[in-house]
Order: C-alpha cells, then sequence, then structure tokens
C-alpha cells in the first residue's frame, strides 16, 4: 500500500509525478516541493512517526497537565479563573496559527518547527516556578507561542507528504496516542499533586524537547539532502535574480509586514480580546455588565472587528486568509461546521471535571477519566473515520452521521447532568457525543485541506484550525460568564445559610467542607447550570448540521482541486493522466517534472 510520494519510489519501479512551484512562490513553497522530491521513504516514515510520537507528548502533558489544574488553581484561590487561561490561550492562537502556516510558506516548515519548540520548552520552566495565578497567565502566552507552531505544523506536515485519499488516516493517527494519555495521565498527575505539583510542569522541557528530536532529525536530514544537492542553493539564486535589488531594512521590515498581515493579525487580536475578556472577567473583575470597563471593552472590541473586515476587504494586499480565491464554499463551510462542535463542546465540558469532584466526589483520577471519556471516544471514532474515507472514498455521509450522533448525545446530556443521575447514563452520553464529534473533526479537516490549491493548503489548515480554537475561545467564554455571574445567583436562591459565593464556585475543597444541608444545595445548584450549558449545546448543534449540508460532495480520488494552482507538489499516489489534461487545460504554464530513476 503506498501512502507517499517519495524518490525511492522511482527506485522501487513506482512512477510519480511532482509538481514544481511556480516561478517567484516562496522559498518555504520551493522547500516542500524539494523535500518531496529528495526524501527517502526512511526520511518521510521517520518525519511521521516523529510528529505522531511528538503529539503523543504534547497531549501527554496537556492531559496531566489538565488533570491538576483545578486543584493547583484552587491553591490560589482561583478555579473560577480557568476559563480565564482558555480563553487567553485560545485567543492568541487564533492569531498564532494562521500566522505561523503563513511564515512557513515563506520561511519553511522546519524552522516554524524549531522556532514554536524554543516557545514551547520555555513555557513550562515559568510554569513550574509559578508563586500566583498572575505567573500562570504570563506562562500560558508562551505556551500559546509553543503549542500554536508545533500543531498547526504537525497537521501540515502530514497534508504535505501524504495523498488525497490516505490523509484521513493520517490525519486521525495523529491523535490516537492520546487514548493512553486520557487514562494515565490522571494517575501520574494526582501522584504529583500529592508530592509535588510542579513537576507536572517540569516535564514539559523534558517530553517535548525529548520527542521532537526524531522529527527535526527527520527534517534536518531532508534539509541537508537540499543543501547538499545543490538544488536549494538554484532556487535560492532564482529568487534572487528575479529580485535583484538589494532592499532596506525598512524595505525588508514592510516587506515582512504585508506578507504576515501583521497589521490585520493585530486588528483581529484586539477585537477578540475586547470582545470575549469581558465575558469572562464583567462580574468578577470589571465591575458587572454596566460598568464603564465592560462596556468601552465592548465597543471599542466591536470597532476593531468591523475595522478588521474593512481592512482585510479593501485594503490589504496579502490577506491573512485568502477566501477570496477559493472557488467553493466547501472550505468555509467545513470550518463554520467544526467550529459550531468547538463551541458545543467548550460550553458543557468546561467545569465538567469540577462537577464531578464536587457532585460526585470522585477523586482526580476518576473524575479525569469519566470527564476525558468523550476525548476517547472521539479520537477512536476519528481513526474509524480515517478507515471508512479511504474504503468508500466519501466524506460527507460520515459527517452528517456524526452531527446526528452528536445531538443524541447532547439531547441526553440534558436529565444526566442531575446530580441523582446514573454513572453509567452519565459515561454513555459521554461516548455517543464524543463518537459523533470525532465522525465530524477529520472528514471536515480533509474536505477543507482537499477543497482548496494546494499553496492554500497551509493557511487552510491554519483556518480550520484557529477558527475551532476561535470557537473553543468563545464556548470557554459564554460558560465562564454563565459560571460566575449565573452560578452565584443560583446558590443565593437555593443554598441556606450564610456561604462565601467566591469560596463556593472557585475552591473545591471549600464546598467539599460544608454542612450536608448546604453542600446538597450547591450540588444541586452546580447541575442546574450544567443542565443550561447541555441545552444550549443541542440548540447550536443545529447550525452545524446547516453548515455540513453546504459542502460539496466529491470523490477522494479525485486529485484534481489539489492541482487547481500551479504552485507547490501533488502530495501521494501521484497524478492521473486525466487529472495531468485537466492542470494543462487550467494554466498553460504549468511545468511537471517527473524525476529520474
Amino acid at each position: 500500500m503506498k501512502f507517499f510520494a517519495a524518490k525511492s519510489d522511482e527506485e522501487e519501479g513506482h512512477g510519480r509525478t511532482v509538481v514544481k512551484p511556480a516561478p517567484g512562490a516562496p522559498i518555504g513553497i520551493q522547500k516542500v516541493y524539494l523535500m518531496n522530491k529528495l526524501a527517502s521513504r526512511v526520511d518521510l516514515w521517520l518525519i511521521i512517526g516523529g510528529i505522531v510520537l511528538f503529539a503523543w507528548a504534547k497531549n501527554w502533558e496537556g492531559n496531566t497537565i489538565y488533570s491538576i489544574t483545578f486543584n493547583v488553581l484552587s491553591l490560589f484561590q482561583a478555579a473560577n479563573q480557568y476559563s480565564l487561561l482558555n480563553t487567553v490561550q485560545y485567543l492568541l492562537q487564533t492569531v498564532l496559527i494562521p500566522f505561523y502556516a503563513k511564515l512557513s510558506d515563506i520561511w519553511g516548515r522546519t524552522e516554524v518547527f524549531a522556532l514554536s519548540l524554543f516557545f514551547y520548552i520555555i513555557s513550562g520552566v515559568v510554569y513550574a516556578c509559578a508563586q500566583r495565578f498572575s505567573d500562570f497567565a504570563g506562562a500560558q502566552v508562551l505556551y500559546a507561542l509553543g503549542i500554536s507552531g508545533a500543531h498547526c505544523m504537525g497537521h501540515v506536515v502530514i497534508a504535505d507528504l501524504t495523498s488525497k485519499v490516505n490523509r484521513a488516516l493520517f490525519q486521525s493517527f495523529y491523535d490516537v496516542p492520546a487514548i493512553i494519555n486520557i487514562f494515565v495521565a490522571p494517575i501520574a498527575g494526582q501522584h504529583f499533586l500529592n508530592t509535588n505539583w510542579r513537576w507536572v510542569y517540569s516535564m514539559i522541557p523534558f517530553c517535548i524537547g525529548g520527542t521532537a528530536i526524531i522529527l527535526m532529525a527527520g527534517m534536518l536530514h531532508v534539509e541537508y539532502k537540499m543543501r547538499k544537492s545543490g538544488k536549494l542553493a538554484q532556487v535560492r539564486s532564482a529568487l534572487e535574480a528575479e529580485n535583484p535589488e538589494k532592499r532596506s531594512m525598512a524595505d525588508q521590515v514592510k516587506w515582512w509586514i504585508k506578507e504576515l498581515d501583521v497589521i490585520g493579525s493585530l486588528l483581529l487580536v484586539g477585537a477578540l480580546c475586547m470582545l470575549l475578556l469581558p465575558l469572562v472577567l464583567a462580574e468578577t473583575d470589571f465591575g458587572g455588565w454596566n460598568s464603564p470597563t465592560t462596556i468601552g471593552l465592548l465597543v471599542a472590541g466591536a470597532v476593531s472587528l468591523v475595522l478588521f473586515g474593512v481592512y482585510e476587504w479593501k485594503f490589504v494586499e496579502v490577506p491573512l486568509i485568502p477566501v477570496g480565491r477559493w472557488e467553493t464554499f466547501t472550505p468555509m463551510a467545513g470550518v463554520l461546521c467544526v467550529s459550531v462542535i468547538s463551541v458545543i463542546a467548550a460550553i458543557p465540558f468546561g467545569y465538567f471535571q469540577m462537577y464531578l469532584q464536587i457532585v460526585k466526589q470522585w477523586d482526580v483520577i476518576k473524575a479525569t477519566h469519566v470527564d476525558r471519556s468523550y476525548d476517547a471516544v472521539y479520537l477512536v471514532s476519528q481513526v474509524v473515520a480515517g478507515f471508512l474515507m479511504k474504503h468508500f472514498k466519501v466524506y460527507r455521509p460520515i459527517i452528517l452521521i456524526g452531527i446526528a450522533l452528536f445531538m443524541l448525545g447532547m439531547g441526553l446530556m440534558i436529565p444526566a447532568r442531575f446530580p441523582g443521575a446514573s454513572d453509567v447514563f452519565l459515561v454513555a452520553t459521554q461516548v455517543i457525543a464524543g463518537w459523533g464529534a470525532g465522525w465530524v473533526y477529520v472528514p471536515t479537516l480533509v474536505a477543507v485541506q482537499s477543497a482548496v490549491p494546494h499553496n492554500d493548503l497551509a493557511i487552510a489548515t491554519a483556518l480550520y484550525q484557529c477558527t475551532t480554537i476561535l470557537a473553543s475561545s468563545i464556548g470557554a467564554a459564554i460558560a465562564g460568564a454563565v459560571w460566575n455571574s449565573w452560578l452565584p445567583r443560583e446558590l443565593a436562591r437555593i443554598v441556606p445559610g450564610e456561604i462565601n459565593y467566591a469560596y463556593a464556585i472557585g475552591d473545591i475543597n471549600y464546598v467539599l467542607s460544608l454542612p450536608k444541608e448546604q453542600y446538597d444545595a450547591v450540588a444541586t445548584g452546580y447541575g442546574n447550570i450544567l443542565r443550561i450549558f447541555c441545552i444550549v449545546g443541542l440548540c447550536l448543534s443545529v447550525l452545524a448540521l446547516v453548515f455540513a449540508l453546504l459542502m460539496k460532495s466529491f470523490d477522494l480520488e479525485d486529485d484534481k482541486v489539489d492541482v487547481l494552482s500551479e504552485t507547490t507538489v501533488i502530495p501521494g499516489d501521484g497524478i492521473s493522466e486525466k487529472s495531468r489534461e485537466h492542470v494543462k487545460d487550467q494554466d498553460e504554464s504549468l511545468k511537471i517534472e517527473q524525476p529520474s530513476t
């Protein structure tokens, strides 16, 4: 079974075709072409294996940290600020992911991955040394700088190296090792929580840096081949010949600002910060929804968002997201579909582990296992979806079935959030919803990547990732706003006697120490709020179905979509004669090179 297009294919007698980048294509795109042309099968398996191993380490530290986050924040009486940390990370990733994608086209995949790896490792050091909640917020910024590039480059490189029909399978394998982490990481987290919680964050430099060695070795070896063959020097010379005049430092700065759309990025992140942070902090830090701070931020955010839209539409030369040159609505429909699912998932699950630790009185390990059962099934279902797509060569029916299962799971979660609901019923709702979400994620990702020209593959992947992250930030902000504003009112309504409401919504140990009558009332209040979350999620899931129906169905064996542009590589199993004729009709200047054996 052939998954890659590699030089060794020719040596083994299997033909392959590589499409040259257009003249003037940036060096990062040129390197993708050279990587597919020069990398041996060993190099490719080393890179893919390294990506999967790195993904395991990334998920391991994420799950271990997640399992103890509420307990660690409780030490600073800040458990209710959990959504703030998520919102900060999501906001930064929303801008950083497309930024890294464009930078990888201009600079190179290897260089961007190395840069993000640096920030990733440093964040672990800052986390481990944190003395107050504000230190965690600062570490979260560095963490977002690191994980954004690492996560984006993993999916982009897989898409660079695999054929369309095999892409779903490899994309699903990217997160499969996380299944082990879901069940083992909480045990490690509980152990470190009982000894020294700082060691959990200290694992980041060792796990991330250690597992990145294999991936970096594979990518650097291919870079070495590029230089040794002299082809990279030829590419650089050709690019310099097209722009013989040396630019001044000021001109270079202007060029980078234009190519990376720095102004648009700043407008977008500013707008999102001013719109979403008040949702989390209005009641706790800004003096309520009627305070000048809250109103001023919301108005300024709305104005910035309008300015961003006008700037991207009328003034920008290189837009942050080149939606205007895509001939079909399928990429945007797929992005919107999975974004709705991400919003829904972030609303009821943001405080679910805290709910389990308080209402069910479970320890960290059991609460995390049940909370993460959604994610475990989500990952398994992605692999099943990948095999189905490879076998039947379709994606749209899988998405529709997945949305139906997700809606069923969300509906069943409403009665499952009563404090007296059985544990089996509660887990079953997680399993059903998780399976449905997995059948939405990978098929929509492949559809988005396959429905755009290959030179837009990195930015389309970034659009997919950053909008799902933005959607998660919106969901987390909504959850935080409801939790911090509605829950105190609900507790004031039903809890007898006097309690500290700030501690009741932000400190697990405080709630568990309350007298039985007050504790039972608090548990009921928690359940009431989570049922509201599930009702909102069920209503929003209808939008996901609408967007899925707007996606165009196409055959995954047909590679024509990947070669509508002249700029980059045909990854995977090569081009059929019919596709080659289509390419020639699209652009007479397209150059196709058949590597010699």
